[in-house]
């Protein structure tokens, strides 16, 4: 449990901080109405943060999912919290974003945007499983408006879809043991129909030379009565 201690101030405010590692340049954003420095961060205030659902707060270990919404509109030339990227529409398309690491907080301070330090407290902490840009047009004002939703979920959620085994091909048998063969003939052979139960026509003994079996000239249809 998270306690956060009594603040002598006389008036409180508080915010959200989000933390966002995408190809490990690392985007800070916040909720609140300037800039708010925390452990030597600037976290960039409202801008491209339009909001997200609310945190879910479980007694046990869940599969905690939460979305996150950026605005779509590009930024202007001197405006922080971007680096050189214009919009987070051209971020989000053109990085690898599914996997990216994802911290909030909330965090409290006073009528100075000073953080409270002791008062800030991690609230969620995973990773963007999967994005949506949304595109709305206004046909009455004639412009659009872009939305990036971020759909995050913790580690529990990520274990849970995990596949667990391997596949039944080549790849996977030589990655495991290099230089076996046995997996070779999988592809063609998947594609390959096969009649059970119909009469051998090959040449030779059915079951190899030498088997020991007496070659079968009579065949029964099981599937007719009688």
């Amino acid at each position: 449990m998270i306690t956060i201690p009594a603040t002598t101030a006389t008036s409180v405010r508080h915010c959200v901080l989000i933390n966002l590692s995408i190809n490990t340049t690392t985007y800070t954003i916040a909720n609140s109405f300037g800039p708010i420095t925390y452990e030597g961060t600037t976290y960039v205030g409202l801008g491209h943060f339009i909001g997200m659902n609310e945190i879910q707060d479980d007694l046990r270990a869940t599969t905690a999912q939460l979305q996150l919404s950026l605005s779509g509109i590009p930024k202007d030339p001197d405006e922080a919290g971007l680096g050189t990227w214009t919009s987070y529409v051209s971020l989000i398309l053109n990085s690898k974003l599914k996997g990216s690491r994802v911290k909030i907080y909330r965090a409290f301070f006073n009528n100075n945007y000073q953080v409270l330090t002791d008062s800030v407290s991690l609230r969620f902490s995973g990773y963007v499983s999967n994005y949506t840009l949304a595109d709305t047009t206004d046909t009455t004002e004639f412009n659009d408006s872009y939305t990036c939703v971020l759909n995050l979920t913790n580690v529990l959620g990520i274990l849970e879809r995990r596949i667990a085994g391997r596949r039944t091909n080549a790849t996977d048998q030589k990655f495991l043991y290099p230089g076996d063969t046995g997996m070779d003939r999988v592809v063609l052979i998947s594609n390959t129909a096969f009649d059970f139960g119909k009469p051998y026509t090959g040449g030779g003994i059915p079951g190899g030379a030498g088997s020991g079996i007496n070659p079968v000239t009579n065949y029964n249809d099981i599937t007719q009565a009688g």
